[in-house]
């Protein structure tokens, strides 16, 4: 019989063993810390999650312990201080406790406190008919992190878009797939539909096909290169009635999650009689593509544009083979009075500028398609004729507004020396041990012409290299004002470069600024351009008012040019 009995007892206690085991793996399977309490309040199982919760001592949670005794321990870690979200006043502990136990008690119970500064407990208790007790405890910290944070962006979304509705201009944005993200109401009055038909749709949803690629067009290369562009139109609204507007288009965000920022502005008061003439986009019911005039830009913004007549007379030479982009860059050219001439190769430009010269013809301007050979450039400078070096996308939309911007800038300046070095880059050519503006260190032909007419159109002297050494020399031989470095070059890198002309300036009264130009915003390339001594770094594409705001805060009046 005492066998029998002991083998009975030795069954029921494989059994319990099985049991713990099974609510242990449970509790690991929810990933969740639970405990088993009878009808007396007595702890018959803790899950061993729980004391990853809670900052007690194992013999607090170990079977046979009173409820009240683990719920008085919790007390005492000061936990229950930071426990509940929602007390009665300051409760002392017995209270705090009776409190507790009688929440024990309720058939059901589910609620979200929080447990710490940044961690909330999801708590949820039965009570069985059988008088036993579970309460379960469950990390909802990350879920309510971000509950926040989304109530946070969407008050950060509500208030942009307040802010949007309240411009009296229309704007809206696109993301890298070029659909509608937003739109403000301005816009939506304009467009003449709310903003739930606009979200989501591309302009070829909106607009006929002929205008739907006019406009993708222009919004795709201001995204694939991050040119600011600005484009003048006539806007047809839904009343019927047209406007003269300025559309300007603005890449922002950072790589992989780009946005492109629209923005119209009506110059409808501003425009001149006669100046909406240009290509009619036939069958759409809102625009028409135009060159417009006149507005008087500050020297600061992307362009310019001129009324009619306001450089005629002026003499322009383009240089483009392709015929698509020759005849709207010509008609442009025509209908604000410019006397324009066409050549297809460097050949033709050539002979063209050999005849003008010997019949004593002044060439204001050459404009170049950048498809064309490099050549041409050397070409106009041997000329000492002033270029732009613009691509197609430029040529046929941005070509009226850009060379307003040239001659503008170039009022009252006098004409530039034909340069002597057999370097066309090299456009303003200063005296030996003559302070210059900006040294531009840079090997790329496209950049250096980029940089060339940015700082021409600044009105600032320069001198160009094409690689660190050549860098290094003419520092020493020009001491310009600040030296803008690319860090990718032949011969010395820019690193080696800036540390060769920081040891051999040791000891000179000033340090020339040096300014790092990088292609990409790495972290690494813009530390590794600090540590090689480099004052700060800009990224390409390059654009005036990025160099005037590094002129301005590297500059001293004393070393500065006026500039345009």
């Amino acid at each position: 019989m005492c066998r029998r009995e002991f083998r009975m007892n030795d069954e029921a206690s494989g059994d319990a063993a099985i049991q713990i085991d099974t609510l242990n793996t449970v509790g690991d399977a929810l990933s969740a810390a639970f405990i088993v309490y009878d009808k007396n309040d007595l702890l018959i199982f803790a899950s061993r999650q729980v004391l990853g919760y809670f900052p007690v001592s194992s013999q607090f949670v170990e079977p046979g312990t009173r409820l009240r005794d683990f719920l008085g321990a919790l007390y005492d870690s000061g936990i229950r201080f930071r426990y509940a979200t929602r007390e009665r006043g300051n409760l002392g502990r017995e209270d705090w406790i009776a409190e507790r136990i009688a929440s024990h008690w309720r058939e059901r119970s589910d609620q979200i406190e929080r447990h710490g500064p940044d961690r909330w407990t999801r708590i949820v208790k039965r009570r069985l008919p059988s008088g036993y007790g579970v309460c379960l405890f469950i990390d909802v910290s990350e879920q309510k992190k971000r509950e926040e944070q989304w109530r946070a962006d969407l008050e950060r979304v509500q208030l942009t878009e307040e802010i949007l509705d309240t411009l009296p201009f229309p704007v809206f944005v696109k993301d890298r797939n070029l659909s509608f993200v937003a739109a403000n109401k301005a816009y939506c009055t304009l467009r003449g539909i709310n903003v739930e038909q606009l979200i989501g749709r591309t302009v070829y949803d909106i607009l006929c096909p002929e205008a739907a690629v006019h406009f993708d067009r222009a919004d795709r290369h201001v995204m694939d290169t991050g040119m600011p562009a600005m484009v003048a139109e006539v806007l047809v609204r839904a009343d019927g009635s047209e406007m003269s507007v300025i559309t300007r288009k603005q890449r922002i965000g950072r790589s992989g999650r780009y946005f492109l920022v629209t923005s119209v502005e009506d110059v409808s008061e501003l425009a001149l009689a006669g100046a909406t003439a240009g290509m009619n986009v036939e069958g759409d019911p809102s625009v028409t593509a135009t060159s417009l005039s006149p507005v008087d830009f500050p020297p600061s913004t992307p362009g310019e544009v001129v009324p009619p007549g306001q450089f005629t007379g002026r003499k322009v030479l383009l240089v483009a083979a392709d015929a698509m982009v020759e005849g709207p860059a010509m008609r442009t050219l025509r209908r604000f009075g410019i006397d324009a001439c066409t050549v297809r190769d460097e050949d033709e430009q050539a002979a063209f500028l050999d005849m003008a010269r010997s019949a004593g013809l002044v060439v204001d301007l050459i404009v170049i398609d950048t498809q064309m050979d490099l050549r041409s450039l050397e070409i106009a400078r041997t000329y000492g004729i002033d270029v732009l070096a613009l691509d197609g996308f430029q040529l046929t939309t941005q070509l009226a507004y850009l060379i307003a911007r040239h001659f503008n800038r170039r009022r009252d300046v006098p004409s530039l020396p034909v340069p002597q070095a057999d370097d066309w880059s090299v456009a303003i050519e200063a005296p030996p041990e003559a302070l210059v503006d900006v040294l531009v260190v840079e090997d790329n032909d496209v950049n250096r012409i980029v940089f060339s007419q940015i700082l021409e159109g600044l009105r600032l002297s320069y001198v160009l290299a094409a690689d660190g050494s050549e860098a290094v020399d003419l520092w020493e031989r020009h001491r310009p004002a600040i030296v803008l470095m690319d860090t990718t070059l032949p011969v010395l890198n820019g690193y080696e470069a800036t540390r060769t002309i920081r040891e051999r300036e040791a000891g000179l009264p000033r340090r020339t600024p040096i300014i790092g130009v990088l292609p990409q915003a790495f972290d690494r390339d813009h530390k590794a351009c600090l540590d090689a001594g480099m004052d700060d770094v800009i990224l390409k594409p390059i654009s005036p008012d990025n160099l005037v705001a590094v002129f301005e805060a590297y500059r001293s009046p004393k070393q500065s040019t006026a500039a345009g």
